[in-house]
Formats: C-alpha cells, sequence, structure tokens
C-alpha cells in the first residue's frame, strides 16, 4: 500500500464528518482540503530529504510523534486532546516544512474555494496525520533514514495523480519541478553511501583502497588526510562563492524581458514579428513575450557562431528544432538524439558555456498535466546531456506548461523546447 492510500485509511469519512461538523462546513469541502494538504505536505516532504539534515530531521521528527491515526476520532470528541493535536501539528510544521504554511494554505484555499483560515486551522490536523503514517511506514519498513528519503522519493508519481488539477500549482508553491524528473538519496558519513536514485537498495559502506599503502600505513596518515579534506572544503566554499558572485552578475546583464521564477506562468504568445539576426545573417522569427524572444532555428553553426562570436551578448535562444518526444510521454524520438548530441558537442568545445532549457508541451494526458509533462521532458534532455559528460551545474531547465495562460486570448499549445545561453 502507498503513502496516499494510508492516509486516506486514516481520514475515515466519519472523521471527515466530525471535522466538517466542528468547522460548520459540509464534509465534499473538507474532504477536498484534506486531499490537497496532504499532497502539499508530503510535497515538502520530499523536497526536504534531499539534503543529509532534512533527511535526518524528518525522520526524527516522524519517530518522536506519539499521536497513533486511528485515535483521531476520539481526539476530536475531546476540545483540550484536539487543541494539544494542533499544537503538535503546528510545531512540526514550523520545525519540518518552516516558512511553507501560509503558501499551502493560500494555495489550498483558492483550490477548495474557502477561507484562508480554515485551511490554515486545518494544516495543524493534517501534519501529525501525515507524520503519524510516516512513522508506521518507518516501523513496519523498518526503515532508516536514508531508506525513508527512498521511500519518500518513490511517491512522487502517486502525488501527482491524486488531484491532477492542482499539479501546475503544487510544483510551483512547493518548488519541486526539479524532483519531477531527479530524486537522489543524500549521502550519509556514517554509511559512506554515495547519492543513489530513489528506491535503490541500499549499498555497504567499504573500506578505502590505497596502492601500496598497508593499514597500518593508512592509520598514520589519517591525521594528514583530516587536514587535506579540511582544506578542500575551504577551497570547495571559496569556489562556490566565486561561482555564484558570477551567477549573480550573470544575472544583471540578462535581459528584463524573461522571468525565471517557477511561480510566473509561461508568457501570452503572439504573432511573430519578422526582424533580422546580425549573427545568423538570416531571417528570424522573434516572439517577444515568449523565451523564443531571440529565438533562431537550432543548427550547429549559429549556435557555434554566436559562442565564437565574443561581442554577441549573453542570452541568445535558439529554438531546439528536431527535438519530440513520444506523445504523453518524456521519451525523446530517435530524430532528437543528433540535435542533443550537437548540443552536447558544443558544451563541451566551450566548458564556459551554461545553459538553460526551456520547455513547453500540448499533448498531456489525464492524469499527467502539460506543467508536469514539460518537467519531464526537459530533464530528460538535461539528463542526456550529464550522461553525455556535462556537468549538472552548467544546465538549468523549466518546463512552463503549453504556454498558454488562462486569460490569454489568440494562443496555441506549444510542444517546444528552446535553448537559452546564460553564459559564455
Amino acid at each position: 500500500m502507498n503513502f496516499f492510500a494510508s492516509l486516506k485509511e486514516a481520514l475515515t469519512e466519519g472523521v471527515i464528518g466530525q471535522i466538517a461538523a466542528q468547522k460548520h462546513e459540509k464534509p465534499e469541502k473538507i474532504q477536498k482540503i484534506f486531499d490537497a494538504l496532504g499532497v502539499s505536505l508530503v510535497g515538502g516532504l520530499i523536497k526536504r530529504v534531499t539534503t543529509e539534515s532534512g533527511m535526518k530531521l524528518v525522520f526524527n521528527q516522524a519517530k518522536k510523534i506519539e499521536f497513533e491515526p486511528e485515535h483521531i476520532g476520539n481526539i476530536l470528541k475531546n476540545e483540550v486532546e484536539f487543541d494539544k493535536l494542533k499544537a503538535v501539528g503546528e510545531k512540526d510544521l514550523n520545525t519540518v516544512l518552516p516558512g511553507l504554511k501560509s503558501a499551502i494554505s493560500s494555495m489550498v484555499a483558492k483550490y477548495a474555494g474557502t477561507q484562508n483560515s480554515l485551511v490554515s486551522s486545518l494544516c495543524g490536523v493534517a501534519m501529525p496525520i501525515v507524520m503519524s503514517v510516516l512513522k508506521r511506514k518507518i516501523n513496519e519498513k523498518k526503515l532508516d533514514a536514508e531508506s525513508l528519503a527512498a521511500y519518500l522519493g518513490d511517491q512522487r508519481e502517486g502525488m501527482l495523480t491524486i488531484l491532477p488539477d492542482l499539479n501546475d500549482k503544487l510544483i510551483e508553491t512547493m518548488g519541486i519541478q526539479y524532483l519531477l524528473q531527479n530524486f537522489a538519496v543524500p549521502r550519509t558519513e556514517e554509511s559512506g553511501i554515495v547519492s543513489r536514485a530513489a528506491g535503490t537498495e541500499k549499498g555497504s559502506a567499504s573500506q578505502p583502497f590505497v596502492v601500496g599503502v598497508d593499514m597500518q600505513q593508512q592509520a598514520d596518515y589519517q591525521p594528514y588526510l583530516k587536514w587535506i579534506g579540511i582544506g578542500a572544503l575551504v577551497v570547495g566554499a571559496i569556489a562556490a562563492g566565486v561561482y555564484f558572485w558570477n551567477q549573480r552578475q550573470m544575472a544583471a546583464d540578462i535581459s528584463d524581458d524573461e522571468t525565471d521564477s517557477t511561480m510566473v506562468e509561461a508568457r501570452t504568445i503572439q504573432e511573430p514579428p519578422v526582424v533580422k539576426d546580425s549573427l545568423a545573417k538570416d531571417t528570424i522569427t522573434i516572439t517577444p513575450t515568449t523565451p523564443a524572444a531571440t529565438a533562431a532555428p537550432l543548427t550547429a553553426d549559429p549556435m557555434a557562431a554566436y559562442l565564437e562570436n565574443t561581442a554577441a551578448p549573453i542570452g541568445k535562444v535558439f529554438k531546439f528544432e528536431k527535438v519530440d518526444y513520444e506523445d504523453n510521454t518524456a521519451q525523446l524520438k530517435a530524430d532528437a538524439n543528433a540535435p542533443v548530441a550537437v548540443l552536447a558537442d558544443l558544451l563541451k568545445k566551450y566548458p564556459n558555456a551554461q545553459i538553460k532549457l526551456v520547455g513547453y508541451a500540448n499533448d498531456a494526458k489525464a492524469p499527467l498535466t502539460n506543467k508536469v509533462l514539460s518537467v519531464k521532458r526537459v530533464f530528460a534532455i538535461k539528463d542526456a546531456l550529464i550522461k553525455s559528460g556535462i556537468s549538472y551545474i552548467r544546465i538549468d531547465a523549466e518546463g512552463r506548461g503549453s504556454g498558454v495562460t488562462p486569460t490569454g486570448t489568440n494562443q496555441k499549445p506549444l510542444r517546444e523546447i528552446y535553448v537559452r545561453f546564460v553564459k559564455k
């Protein structure tokens, strides 16, 4: 039984009815609120366990909870006990998912068509139920912190099938776009396990092997290795600082016509005017309000010419031609392998170049949404580039759904990928 099925068992119709009576609301609306709170909180937990500290925090908080899901009915009858339960839930929510309560409440309230205050008060009820079900899974499956993280990672697909019409807002609000395609269990010092994909078997720590050095020599070298490790961390921290400073400076140079926030939907699509591209010396179409704002057809020559031209400004966007997928999947068609390989070779030739992949989808079928499908598709390309030897740090990716906003007019759903060079 997956996590959401177990959660459904805890929130029976009787429990929903009791809460509805207590809040003077219809049971259907309360059920809708708890369904949305469930996927939101689980989405937050999945994101939380992608770091070692977060993984351990979620595990420890779940182990500490004393509440049992089947007791919720009796607790609802006792006002004092019910207030205690909500207090525990509020504390866990602020500890495990700090700063997210307001965003979750607002999103769920809009989805359920109810007051924010009602959803906010029910967050304190939903959180201990979620954590108690998590504790039960820990005990049943004998999970440690790492295997708990892997278990939560396995719930991603289930999370997206519960409320398909909420997925777009859920992905944006919880900031879990990248997790839909890639999820890795953090490495812990205790186990010496390298990050692995969710659902894989747990490995075992092994003794480091040093050629020409016996165990006693390794022990003698231990203090030196410690200082070498500290030195490496310091160098890494300095390098990271330089990198993020460069990123910040780079962002300041990028034109204001693009908003990278995942909270902003794709821009209104208009019929593009025709302008001249000084780099390719060909006529190209430009859509000022889409990621194709400076787009040119993708061939090896335009991108190569762009990167070779040191005077060309940062931020050039190329439409990724001949890159398509099997319908309603993130599986690249066979013909797409060639242009992806061309891009990988180009990035190898220009090791300082960094890109952002922006994708749209228009062929998703329920329960999948175009937003989720577009996310999976750009990460499929990112994965292919990484497997070709390109560092993941050099590749950003964002899926923007169909490109059609709710209030837009004369819009056509897109099924395209764009490559933006954010650094040369």
